[in-house]
């Protein structure tokens, strides 16, 4: 279902219909360019998450809420919904408490709530999933969602009306080093301010830290912004509790497996590496593919994603002229794209591809195509992989 024009109200009704029937399972949202995801069991909204800054929003969100939680990212049994699986372990250890958790919950998805009141059209697609693992009561009811859903938009009305709706708050501030800047400010308050404003904390990490609303936080600094003394810049996601403990585990490991991403956009290389790094893949990222025949040919890879437009390069193009080469004949080509299509399926097959996936694709999804035609293929690579999964089936 695609949703249009998606507002506070828009989202409440969605929401309440799943919390009136009762609803289990997941809520996958979309805007071609990022993905949320909401579970909720048996009506009551368990957690929100996704977007672009799934971990440093769970690290927010612990740090206003509990900050004597400690956990163990080991005992995580699967990716899909760690940061739930990282409160039921919290409260089963009685390092926080029920309230904590249901704080947790509800900071988290006010940010999430936000984002989405943001966005002009959102593809929306329901998954019934009854296998969650819950804790009794932990969770948001229909009562404190619409709560939450209230106070988005009562930020969100005040955020249109100070005329900043062309800010995300995910965006950090930096500091330009300005004459002009300099001249305005004494010493101490510009020293200050550099050091507060490194590029570094978003605009929620500052209205956080200085315990202040993220519209007045956002409203002082945009005078500044619109003069081009301060600039602003999307950071990239921290790696999560898991990945971090993947790292760790992936350094022991011996070889990596190449795998290659031909597209122009290099946040897309970036976020393959950030995905794949960790289950120990190697990810070579082409941007320009008018030179990816000559890299790839020094870095034969083992798998390839690639995008449909890109300038210069037709995707369709570059993979039909692949597949008349020997080399790459049985090498895995994964059309991955957010031009998805009856007829762009059709014609990514007919040029040798072996699968298509649509952009955005969340982690799992990534993984499972990747390990899908790398398995077989690879069981030497991975035959002294340690992975997280074994050691947790060891304790």
């Amino acid at each position: 279902m695609q949703v249009t024009n998606i507002g506070c109200s828009k989202i409440w009704n969605a929401l309440a219909v799943l919390g009136q029937k009762k609803a289990t399972g997941e809520l996958i949202i979309d805007n071609s360019k990022q993905q949320w995801q909401i579970y909720f069991y048996r009506g009551k909204m368990l957690y929100a998450t996704g977007g672009l800054h799934q971990t440093r929003r769970w690290y927010r969100a612990v740090n206003q809420c509990c900050q004597n939680l400690k956990f163990n990212a080991s005992l995580i049994s699967h990716e899909e919904l760690w940061e739930y699986q990282l409160l039921k372990q919290g409260i089963i250890e009685e390092q926080i408490t029920l309230e904590e958790g249901k704080s947790i919950i509800r900071t988290s998805s006010y940010e999430i709530l936000f984002s989405l009141a943001n966005q002009p059209v959102l593809n929306l697609d329901w998954h019934y999933n009854k296998k969650l693992e819950i804790v009794a009561n932990l969770g948001l009811s229909l009562l404190e969602l619409k709560q939450v859903v209230e106070a988005v938009e009562e930020l969100w009305s005040r955020w249109k009306k100070m005329g900043i709706s062309n800010i995300l708050p995910e965006q950090a501030p930096i500091v330009k080093q300005s004459i002009k800047l300099e001249t305005r400010l004494c010493a101490a308050t510009f020293e200050t301010l550099s050091n507060q404003l490194d590029g570094q904390n978003t605009l929620w990490d500052i209205a956080v830290k200085k315990k202040q609303c993220l519209a007045l936080t956002t409203r002082t600094l945009y005078h500044f912004i619109k003069k081009g003394l301060i600039e602003i810049k999307v950071l990239p996601d921290l790696p999560s509790p898991l990945e971090q403990l993947r790292l760790i585990y992936s350094a022991i490991h011996r070889s990596k497996i190449p795998i290659t991403c031909i597209d122009s956009i290099p946040a897309t290389g970036n976020y393959l590496e950030q995905v794949l790094m960790p289950k120990g893949y190697k990810i070579d990222k082409i941007t320009d593919p008018m030179e990816a025949i000559g890299l790839m040919a020094k870095k034969p890879p083992e798998l390839i994603f690639m995008d449909l437009d890109m300038p210069n390069v037709d995707g369709l193009a570059l993979c039909n002229f692949l597949r008349t080469s020997s080399a790459y004949k049985k090498i895995p080509i994964i059309i991955y794209t957010a031009q998805d299509s009856w007829i762009n399926r059709v014609r990514a097959q007919m040029a040798g591809a072996t699968d298509f996936l649509r952009k955005p694709a969340n982690g799992k999804r990534i993984l499972n195509i990747v390990e899908k035609y790398l398995k077989l293929k690879n069981h030497d690579y991975n035959k002294n992989y340690i992975t997280l999964e074994s050691l947790v089936l060891a304790r």
